[in-house]
């Protein structure tokens, strides 16, 4: 009827944890369905077990209740009910993982625009696969640089920090809102810490990024003198002049 293996390479989740939500679901269903309590259990064979505790004269029986008494409406809710609980399972399980990323800024390739709208982009991240190595996420227009406004196009791959995620709920079913900025101060941190990364002796050199008008320019404060070549590049990824000052 319903195979925990397959449910656990679907859904991308440990076949204890969709055993678990599968008896649970058909728990609820057959008791809805029969009236009265029914519980689901995996045997040590690993077959599936369905007992029933019907009230009779006021003593609590038990029976074992066949599979076939199962009818195929009652199926087909077990089904909808399982897929919604294994969906929400899963968009947690990622959102324990992609959480993470906040903060972070990561390579994306723009998907889709808008006008006057929101830039969708598919993010690359090396570091979590969840089930795959990318994952969606949007930019709104007000989180979008002013003078690359109206330019981005699909296909153009970018910078962007991720702002926040937040798992949601669409017409019932859960999703998880990525949402990204070009406009930040803390994207001219990070492309110029991962800059930074790439020579022994800058490594641990940390940066703060005190002001920016994204587009024009920021102004960065750093303990020590910066690598003009890193600085540059940082320059010539956001199109904005990059200004070093010493920290206080």
């Amino acid at each position: 009827m319903f195979s925990i293996r397959d449910l656990a390479e679907l859904y991308g989740l440990p076949e204890e944890t969709v055993e678990e939500i599968l008896l649970a679901a058909l728990s609820r269903s057959l008791t809805n369905s029969f009236g009265y309590e029914v519980e689901a259990l995996m045997n040590d064979a690993g077959a599936l077990e369905l007992y029933g505790y019907p009230s009779r004269h006021g003593e609590l029986q038990v029976r074992c209740i066949p599979l076939e008494r199962i009818g195929r409406s009652v199926i087909r809710q077990i089904r909808r009910t399982l897929t919604e609980k294994l969906v929400r399972r899963r968009i947690l399980q990622e959102y324990d993982l992609l959480r993470q990323l906040t903060g972070r800024v990561l390579e994306g390739m723009v998907t889709k625009t808008v006008e006057s709208g929101p830039i969708f982009v598919k993010l690359y991240h090396d570091d979590l696969c969840i089930g795959k190595n990318t994952v969606a996420g949007t930019c709104s227009f007000r989180s979008q640089t002013p003078r690359e406004r109206q330019n981005y196009r699909p296909g153009d791959v970018l910078a962007f920090q991720v702002l926040k995620i937040l798992p949601v709920s669409a017409d019932g079913m859960p999703r998880i809102d990525i949402f990204l900025s070009r406009n930040s101060k803390g994207l001219v941190e990070g492309l110029l810490m991962k800059q930074l990364r790439q020579d022994r002796a800058m490594g641990s050199t940390k940066v703060r990024c005190v002001k920016r008008i994204a587009g024009a320019y920021s102004v960065i404060e750093s303990p020590v003198p910066l690598p003009l070549k890193a600085v540059k590049n940082v320059s010539d990824e956001l199109k904005e002049y990059v200004r070093v000052v010493r920290s206080r």
